[in-house]
């Protein structure tokens, strides 16, 4: 079957047509404009008269050319577009940058003592936010005390053994080779033997393998941690529990125990030394003394012994105990780290298990207990240690405009004069008051103009939230200061 093509002699423009007999043309002659610049001027004129004389009259179709492969008819709708320059689309603006998430423990400065240089509450902490200072105030040694570890031993022979928890390969190693220079270890192993074996890693169920025995369990974490919290929650009390220790802060797991109503034998395969470098710990502890860190966080009783014997030698005891006891936060890993403290009278917050994740929720409680918050000036504010997060932006200022914003919110309902202000700050009690007004002026202008700070005409200063629009507490206007 012939079809009848009718070509448009304009540029950019083909006008196929369909013939009135094929079945898609309805009965009419079916004209496709396929491609059309404007339907103004004389080309648009020439197109439209190339449709008219076709016939076309319904809805466009667009089939296939000559050299097509395809010649099924497409319905298409009509290009028509207004006369002279078209307008391009409008861009769209981009979007401002969302702001950084802030971590919970942003603007919050925190010293984790303990005998690592590195701990890993550390990095947790880190991860969170805090800026944090690791201080290695006491380092182990992977060598037992031979007296400590020859009682122990003793011990562990006049009464028999139903649970033997290995948590060190190379210091148990150490312990059963003191046990065959004192011909101890035959009997010894004879108690293993009818004690239930508990390994703390691989490499701690090798070292039980290597002396025969066969039969030894371990925690699905593969953390001396796991041993000890089955051994806690599902063993009925009354049980004599031989627990291996390598570093301080195992001390508190055997007192954990011991709490629970068993017999615990706690074998020390370690000793402690002095810090190599004690210039670390003079630091912390003027760091401390001036508010530097928001809260010490204490893994051991040797950690706070080093700290306090530190605190004597630097002539700072006094100012170390001011400190502690009222604006730095005392986190101990338990009982016994925090015994030396509470001799002192020194508050403090106990984990409630002696377990990194607890600890890490303790420290995280007293931080968060002691920020601020308030509203004032139509903006959200919270005061943290070394910041002030304002409508959720986190403003970190200098240290003297942060310690007098820490004094007025420590007393939200007063004026403070700046005499006050100097009382209540040890180190600024030979500054004068221009000193307070240069530090309120540099925390206005870190504020970004938000109205917390207010100034009581020759008064003195206080916060906002607390106090009618205009009037200070006793009715009288107040203006801010310049």
């Amino acid at each position: 079957m012939k079809r009848n093509r009718f070509v448009a002699h304009q540029v950019g423009c083909r006008t196929p047509s369909i013939p009135e007999n094929h079945p898609e043309s309805g009965g009419q002659t079916v004209t496709d404009t396929a491609i059309c610049r404007s339907s103004h001027g004389p080309a648009g004129e020439r197109a439209e008269t190339c449709r008219k004389q076709s016939g076309a009259v319904g809805p466009l179709r667009k089939t296939g050319g000559v050299g097509s492969p395809s010649r099924r008819a497409t319905r298409i709708k009509e290009c028509r577009q207004p006369a002279g320059r078209v307008p391009l689309p409008p861009r769209a603006r981009p979007r401002p940058p969302e702001p950084p998430s802030v971590g919970a423990l942003a603007g919050f400065a925190v010293a984790v003592i303990s005998d690592l240089r590195r701990h890993p509450l550390a990095a947790d902490l880190a991860a969170e936010g805090a800026r944090v200072v690791s201080v290695q105030s006491v380092r182990t040694l992977a060598q037992p005390v031979e007296e400590t570890l020859q009682r122990a031993t003793m011990a562990c022979l006049t009464s028999p053994i139903d649970h033997l928890v290995v948590t060190a390969a190379v210091e148990f190693n150490y312990w059963m080779a003191a046990a065959r220079s004192w011909r101890l270890d035959v009997p010894l192993l004879a108690r293993f033997g009818h004690a239930r074996l508990l390994a703390s890693n691989p490499r701690c169920a090798d070292a039980l393998r290597a002396l025969g025995f066969t039969d030894i369990s371990s925690a699905v974490d593969n953390t001396t941690e796991g041993l000890v919290m089955h051994l806690r929650h599902r063993l009925p009390p009354g049980q004599t529990i031989a627990l291996q220790l390598y570093t301080p802060a195992m001390h508190e797991l055997a007192h954990m125990l011991s709490e629970a109503g068993h017999e615990v034998v706690a074998v020390p395969t370690f000793q402690v030394l002095p810090s190599i470098n004690p210039e670390t710990m003079r630091r912390l502890v003027n760091q401390i003394v001036r508010r530097h860190v928001d809260a010490i966080t204490l893994t051991s009783a040797e950690a706070t012994r080093a700290l306090l014997w530190h605190a004597r030698t630097c002539d700072q005891f006094d100012e170390l105990r001011q400190a502690l006891a009222a604006d730095v936060a005392a986190v101990c890993l338990g009982p016994l780290t925090a015994a030396p403290l509470r001799e002192l009278n020194i508050p403090v917050q106990v984990a409630a298990a002696p377990y990194p994740e607890q600890l890490m929720a303790a420290v995280r409680e007293a931080l968060v207990r002691r920020a601020h918050h308030l509203e004032a000036d139509r903006h959200t504010f919270e005061i943290r240690g070394e910041a002030v997060l304002l409508d959720g932006e986190l403003i970190t200022l200098q240290q003297g405009p942060m310690a007098v914003l820490r004094v007025l919110a420590r007393h939200p309902d007063r004026v403070l004069s700046p005499a006050e202000v100097r009382g209540q700050l040890p180190f600024w009690a030979g500054a004068d008051d221009h000193a307070i007004e240069m530090a309120v002026s540099r925390l206005r202008r870190a504020l970004r103009g938000a109205e917390l700070v207010q100034t009581v005409m020759k008064r003195g200063y206080r916060l906002v939230e607390h106090s009618p629009v205009g009037h200070d507490e006793d009715g009288f206007p107040a203006a801010r200061a310049s």
